[in-house]
Formats: structure tokens, C-alpha cells, sequence
């Protein structure tokens, strides 16, 4: 093959590669669900972001917890993905088809459980109220040694009012007294760990995309801040998630 030709394929591959980039960017983002099933309604979020590589990736959260998706696809308006979660140690696989146009997502899901119907909207920057805090956060929490990164979701009842689950990777974990108001987001954190329970109250202060706030206890005040799931990170230069910062040094070693 001439030099030509080979520059020409290259120039075709490296095409076809940005179209894909530019047309995954019409699903990215987070979406808020509401799911019909047997005349019952209920709500999720899925999270869909793009890798290096321009492939799409993706979560959805619920009040039953939080499922991967996978063979996330987006082509001329169209969206189809694979929902895997598991319900009493049993896998289960959902597949979604739907049309995404003007920032909304209609369609089906077809599940061992029957068909269901979907509505999603396309989150941003016009959120207001509770739903501005509605969603999955990134949260860390500054401690002597490291930067420990957990996962917070929240999500909004039928009555309006918040609820939180925290994922970490520290012993258990529960959220209760969720509150946001005149952009202010507080909460009470109850940890346990083997025999020992901890509990710290959560002050931030929300802007956009980011929250920026104390965890307050009887073992004193610990800056925690958030970013939104999918949103961009904070800048560099801090330390990676659960691995000691710059220029400290870890417990009982020298600096």
C-alpha cells in the first residue's frame, strides 16, 4: 500500500473516531428516571460518562442501590444499554431501548420481571431545589495522613423529601436527617466499625457541581468536599482518592 494510501485510511479511522466522540456527547451527563411498572412508579439515576477513548460508561442508582450499566450505545437519537444489578444474591439484566431528543429519554426496558416504561431527563445547570442536590457525589474527606474518597448518593422520596446512602470502604455507613435549603446541604453521618459507632454532622455549602464542607464530631472538624459523578474534577495537584497527599508522609513512616 502506497504512503497516500495509508495516510488516507489513517485520516478515515481517525473520522470515524470523532464522529462516534461527538455523537456519544447527546447521552452524556445524568439523567433522572421515573420507571412504570404494574401501575407503580419509581425514580433512578443513571450517571453515563465517556472514557479516553470516546466509550460510553455508566451507573444507575436507585433506592435499592446502585447497578453498572454496559453496552451503552447512542447513534442518530437512539440509546440502548444493559442494566446489571443483583437482588437477593441473584444477578439480574434489564435492556433498555429509547429515543433521546430535546434532553429527554423515552422508552423500554425488557427484564426476567416483564416490560417496563421509562422517562428520563437530561440534568444541568438548570436544576433548582431539591433536585440541584439529587444525584451521585463524589465526597472526600481530609484526614492526617490521606485524602479517603466515598461515594454519596442521594435521591428524592415520593413526598419531596431527601434521602442519602453512603458507600464507603470503611465498615457501615447511614445517612439520616438529609436536608438542603438556601443552598445549603447538612446530615447526619452514623459510621460503625467492628464494635465501635462514630457519628459526625455535615455542613456544605453547594455551587453547581461542587460541595464544599465540614464533617463535625467529637474527634474535631475534617474538610470534606464533593464533586457531582461525571462532572469535571477538582483541579490537579491534589492528592489521588485514598492515597496520602503530597508531601506528607504515612503513618509511622519517615518523611
Amino acid at each position: 500500500m502506497s504512503k497516500k494510501a495509508v495516510l488516507a485510511v489513517v485520516g478515515i479511522v481517525c473520522l470515524l473516531q470523532a464522529a462516534i466522540v461527538i455523537a456519544a456527547e447527546g447521552v452524556v451527563g445524568e439523567w433522572e428516571f421515573k420507571s412504570h411498572f404494574d401501575a407503580r412508579t419509581s425514580e433512578a439515576t443513571m450517571t453515563i460518562t465517556k472514557n479516553a477513548e470516546g466509550k460510553l460508561e455508566g451507573t444507575w442508582s436507585a433506592q435499592r442501590g446502585e447497578s453498572t450499566l454496559s453496552d451503552i450505545k447512542f447513534e442518530n437519537g437512539k440509546v440502548s444499554f444493559v442494566q446489571t444489578s443483583s437482588f437477593g444474591g441473584q444477578e439480574m439484566k434489564t435492556t433498555y431501548e429509547g429515543t433521546v431528543e430535546g434532553g429527554k429519554l423515552k422508552g423500554t426496558g425488557k427484564g426476567q420481571w416483564g416490560e417496563i416504561t421509562i422517562e428520563g431527563t437530561l440534568q444541568g445547570e438548570a436544576k433548582s431545589g431539591a433536585d440541584a442536590i439529587v444525584g451521585q457525589w463524589q465526597m472526600s474527606i481530609k484526614t492526617p495522613a490521606r485524602d479517603v474518597v466515598d461515594k454519596l448518593i442521594i435521591t428524592k422520596n415520593e413526598d419531596g423529601t431527601l434521602a442519602g446512602k453512603w458507600i464507603g470502604q470503611r465498615g457501615e455507613n447511614t445517612i439520616t436527617d438529609l436536608k438542603f435549603e438556601g443552598g445549603k446541604l447538612t446530615f447526619t453521618r452514623k459510621s460503625k466499625m467492628g464494635d465501635r459507632e462514630f457519628e459526625s454532622k455535615y455542613t456544605g455549602t453547594v455551587e453547581g457541581d461542587q460541595i464544599k464542607g465540614t464533617f463535625s464530631s467529637e474527634r474535631g472538624d475534617r474538610e470534606a468536599n464533593a464533586t457531582r459523578a461525571g462532572a469535571s474534577k477538582p483541579e490537579a495537584g491534589k492528592a489521588e482518592p485514598n492515597k496520602p497527599a503530597q508531601g506528607k508522609a504515612e503513618p509511622n513512616k519517615p518523611k
